[in-house]
């Protein structure tokens, strides 16, 4: 029979049953079943197709054997950096949108860390191995602050992706990515009007005076990085970080994070929800969620969190068990 462990976050024993641990339901929830698909096992494979806008988000192992013939609506793939199980699922993925049954046409764009060693041995090796491609392969080297438009600016609600530097390799560029969306608002000095005097200027050609553009973060994503305490998470609506270890004993290199660091990340950022990925098989399932609880009552995080483990996605505590995560 397993056991569950005491909840505990950084060594820290739980609060007790004295502590509220029920999350405060947030204004706008994110189903991220409805928005991701994807596979993660540190390690070995990590990649995630965000639906929207039909792109992956770094291209790990199996991959392409996951999508089936869905790789062909495939237009961007954004890479965070170049280590072995982010990037092995390219060279199945460029080949099966040439021999595949689907449209071989349709031109993919690579984008990747600029300088990027290992991403560009890659590209050399399928620029010799994949001769004959039915459509235009573009590799784009990307630097921080760098935008990438997904659709036509004039767009009322237009995306695009900007890039940011993350912490997983000294002395190497790796990169996480915003998927932001341009939104228009009612201007603060009119939030008192009433709808039907709002609906009388709007119908007098006064819709430009009332209202002012801004950027919704949708996504955030940071591929494997330490923490990073920044304000440039704020307010997206899913934070995607990696959280590789659950026990911070487990921790011999300053190159991935831990339950507790995901979860303090997010706590600053408040997220409408927080994803956590690259977890290491060694831990059970229980052992995760009950890391997870423990950490979001410590840091006072009160949003959704989701777990992303092999082909697995759940929400923590949705569906609470004692099976083997591996």
């Amino acid at each position: 029979m397993v056991t569950t462990p005491a909840n505990k976050c950084g060594g820290l024993q739980d609060a007790g049953p004295g502590t509220n641990h029920h999350r405060e339901i947030t204004e706008v929830s994110v189903d991220v079943r409805q928005l991701l698909e994807g596979f993660s096992k540190a390690m070995y494979s990590t990649w995630f197709y965000y639906k929207p806008d039909r792109l992956l988000l770094d291209a790990g192992e199996g991959v392409a054997t996951a999508l089936g013939n869905r790789v062909f609506g495939i237009e961007r793939v954004l890479l965070s950096h170049g280590h072995i199980d982010h990037i092995s699922g390219l060279p199945t993925l460029i080949y099966a949108r040439t021999a595949g049954m689907g449209d071989v046409e349709k031109p993919l764009t690579i984008y990747y860390p600029k300088g990027d060693f290992y991403v560009e041995t890659l590209r050399d090796y399928v620029g010799r191995t994949h001769r004959r491609l039915t459509f235009e392969l573009h590799w784009m080297p990307l630097e921080p602050g760098d935008s990438i438009a997904l659709e036509e600016e004039q767009k009322q609600h237009s995306r695009r992706v900007v890039t940011f530097p993350t912490q997983h390799v000294r002395g190497r560029l790796t990169l996480g990515y915003h998927i932001v969306e341009r939104r228009r608002k009612l201007k603060p000095e009119f939030a008192a009007l009433s709808q039907a005097e709002i609906h009388a200027l709007v119908r007098d050609g006064q819709r430009d005076r009332l209202m002012q553009d801004y950027e919704q973060k949708l996504l955030t994503y940071l591929g494997d990085t330490t923490p990073m305490h920044t304000d440039q998470f704020h307010n997206t609506e899913l934070l995607m970080h990696e959280a590789t270890l659950v026990e911070p004993e487990d921790v011999k290199y300053p190159v991935h994070s831990t339950v507790e660091e995901a979860v303090a990340v997010a706590a600053h950022a408040q997220p409408k929800a927080l994803l956590l990925y690259h977890i290491s098989s060694r831990y059970r399932r229980d052992q995760v969620e009950a890391a997870v609880a423990a950490c979001c009552a410590k840091h006072g995080l009160t949003c959704d969190v989701w777990v992303q483990y092999l082909n697995r996605l759940w929400k923590v505590n949705e569906m609470m068990g004692n099976e083997e995560i591996g």
